[in-house]
């Protein structure tokens, strides 16, 4: 009974407090909310940035399946002619082929190295131009301060900016382009370190 009373007197604090988030006193503070993992995902320069790297990655994961097809078709050759070779003319074909398997694994992780350079390097110059519709929006509805959707515990729906901000996002029709070869050499930088 008492857990009954508690939860009715918190649902009714709540609906009562949530009408004073939605307008703001005379001369008070307004905020906006915004759910940026939607504008993240759901704007078009988003799918664009999604699509490129999907791309990429199928083109890495073909080359990579032919370089694993011609490494198997090299591994069995060898012990085709295992029998037939001398020691040192077999250990020496083994090194060879023991080396092509590390250059493979570095170029396997050479690409991951890629894609993640490039995704974050994206998602990067995407926030940014998300921050920037969202600084409008709050230009131009008064608003003193934005909070992401994570950020807020309780909102009223009028605070929600985030329809709005994709909806600008998506007029201004400007995408992301991935770019390949920053994010390669950005890759590449650990290995520079090491």
């Amino acid at each position: 009974m008492m857990q009954k009373t508690l939860t009715l007197a918190c649902a009714a604090l709540i609906a009562f407090a949530a009408p004073a988030f939605a307008a703001a006193p005379a001369g008070g503070a307004a905020f906006g909310v915004v759910d940026m993992n939607k504008v993240m995902q759901t704007t078009e320069a988003a799918k664009s940035v999604f699509n490129q790297l999907e791309g990429k990655r199928k083109e890495y994961q073909t080359n990579i399946s032919k370089e694993e097809d011609a490494l198997r078709s090299a591994e069995q050759e060898i012990m085709k002619q295992k029998d037939k070779l001398s020691k040192e003319e077999f250990d020496k074909k083994r090194n060879e082929f023991e080396q092509k398997v590390m250059n493979g694994q570095k170029l396997v992780q050479d690409r991951k190295r890629t894609l993640d350079q490039a995704f974050n390097s994206s998602m990067m110059d995407l926030r940014n131009q998300a921050a920037k519709v969202v600084a409008d929006v709050a230009k131009e509805k008064g608003y003193s301060a934005v909070f992401t959707q994570e950020a807020v515990m309780i909102s009223t729906p009028d605070m929600d900016i985030t329809d709005e901000v994709i909806s600008r996002m998506n007029q201004s029709g400007k995408k992301i382009s991935v770019d390949w070869s920053a994010a390669s050499s950005a890759a590449d930088t650990p290995k520079a370190k090491k």
